[in-house]
């Protein structure tokens, strides 16, 4: 005789429900009004990329074109605004809640957050980047530019998560983080490049040869290992959150 009681919850397959919640924050991610407005800054790099070109050294033009604007600016600003909204929306939004009832590892939508914005930040803003590098005839740019832009967006991404999580209006907090401390402080204070993505990824854009950057934080090989780790870290700290908040 067999006992009868509830019927056991139903978890599904780990990949399966980050597949789904990967796929559902890039839903919600992508609207019209966030494509056009990044994909004019991208675009813009470009631009600048053409009159790089017209410089006496448009190896070194097109280098400081990418630190300053592409890893000052560009990356991120879209990486900012895409990673915030990820889980922020539904944090203002009160929808939260419906995800948070579901039987799913806590580890998996900060998780799935980070890749959605990494998976749009990187045609939005670091390809074009790289492109306008291209464009500016700067070939031995353009290839640590891909590496560069890719990891600073991938930390930004982890960063600008866990902050929507964290923090109500994080997309206002995160743009006086990258003003302030990544480009003014990042720029002015000796030894502040070592605690910034900027300075981190800018060490990384100098294994191209034959350019002379400012600001490097570190070794490029030291970048490689502090940016992915600057991910984890933010990811981590998205999931503490998430398993503790109050969700209403």
């Amino acid at each position: 005789m067999s006992a009868v009681g509830a019927a056991p919850v139903t978890r599904p397959r780990a990949l399966d429900s980050l597949v789904a919640l990967y796929v559902l924050v890039l839903r919600t991610q992508v609207t019209l009004v966030r494509l056009l407005c990044i994909g004019a800054l991208g675009a813009l790099s470009i631009v600048i990329g053409v009159f790089a070109s017209l410089d006496d050294n448009p190896t070194q033009a097109a280098a400081d074109a990418v630190s300053g604007y592409g890893l000052g600016i560009l990356v991120p600003l879209a990486t900012l605004w895409f990673g915030t909204s990820a889980i922020g929306d539904l944090v203002e939004d009160k929808l939260l809640v419906y995800l948070w009832l579901k039987p799913v590892p806590r580890w998996q939508l900060p998780g799935a957050a980070v890749l959605a914005t990494l998976t749009i930040v990187v045609p939005l803003a670091v390809l074009p980047l790289t492109v306008s590098a291209l464009v500016a005839g700067a070939g031995d740019v353009a290839w640590a530019t891909l590496l560069a832009a890719s990891l600073a967006a991938l930390a930004y991404s982890g960063l600008f998560v866990a902050a929507g999580l964290w923090f109500r209006r994080a997309v206002w907090w995160g743009l006086a983080f990258v003003l302030i401390w990544e480009n003014a402080v990042a720029h002015t204070a000796e030894g502040a490049g070592k605690f910034t993505v900027t300075g981190w990824a800018t060490s990384v854009l100098g294994l191209a040869p034959a350019i002379d950057l400012r600001h490097e934080a570190g070794l490029a090989a030291v970048g490689f290992v502090v940016l992915p780790a600057i991910a984890i870290t933010g990811w981590l700290a998205g999931t503490w959150r998430y398993r503790r908040a109050d969700i209403d």
